[in-house]
């Protein structure tokens, strides 16, 4: 992966922000550096599978290869993300620390980006957002390809949260709520609202439940 700065002032740029916006802890940079290598794995992973071309450049040789730029608010809410989730699920020694470092993380992405993203929700290894000010994922089950924007929820209704297939897009203002199953390959259109409802495979939903105008995608 071709990275815009070195991987030290990555970390500094991380350990200066949740410092100066919360407090500095012996266990910031400890807890960061130990988790990083882990990571940069998933990081690269998830940047490699994104055609947006701001996630990619061409190296050397010609070819493209995943880009990672930290004053990409995008970029850097998505490391934020994958920083605190990968502490939080990894960290056996430390719980305690691990969440208080976790918590500072979650604020600071919140802080950039504008979009609510708690280190405890397991987005899918492959996934894609694009100006998510306003988003709220929560805990769901999402497929890989899973891809959302501005303005989007996905809720609970009653502490039931939806299930969503793989290579489902979230368009603007669009949510997903409660007993939802959204089938592989579907498109959330524009303002559409799926509460307790259900979508079959490859389809295009608009409108509200219970009016929903569900299409076959192509």
């Amino acid at each position: 992966m071709i990275y815009r700065f070195p991987l030290r002032d990555v970390k500094d740029m991380l350990l200066n922000q949740i410092g100066n916006n919360f407090f500095k802890s012996i266990d910031d940079e400890r807890l960061i550096t130990k988790h990083m290598e882990r990571t940069l794995e998933r990081l690269e992973r998830n940047i490699s599978a994104n055609e947006n071309k701001y996630y990619w450049r061409l190296n050397a040789a010609g070819e493209r290869e995943a880009y990672f730029d930290p004053l990409h608010t995008c970029h850097w809410m998505l490391f934020l993300y994958l920083t605190a989730n990968t502490i939080f699920r990894e960290e056996k020694d430390n719980p305690t620390a691990a969440r208080i470092v976790c918590d500072k993380i979650y604020g600071q992405m919140k802080t950039v980006s504008g979009c609510d993203l708690y280190y405890e929700v397991e987005l899918p290894e492959t996934f894609t957002f694009d100006h998510p000010t306003g988003s709220f994922m929560g805990r769901a089950t999402y497929g890989e390809g899973f891809s959302f924007t501005q303005g989007c929820t996905v809720g609970n209704i009653n502490e039931v949260y939806p299930v969503i297939g793989r290579d489902v897009q979230m368009c603007t203002g669009s949510k997903v709520l409660g007993n939802s199953h959204i089938g592989d390959g579907c498109l959330i259109g524009e303002g559409a609202v799926v509460r307790d409802d259900d979508v079959p495979a490859g389809s295009v939903v608009y409108g509200k439940t219970p009016n929903l105008k569900i299409m076959p995608r192509n």
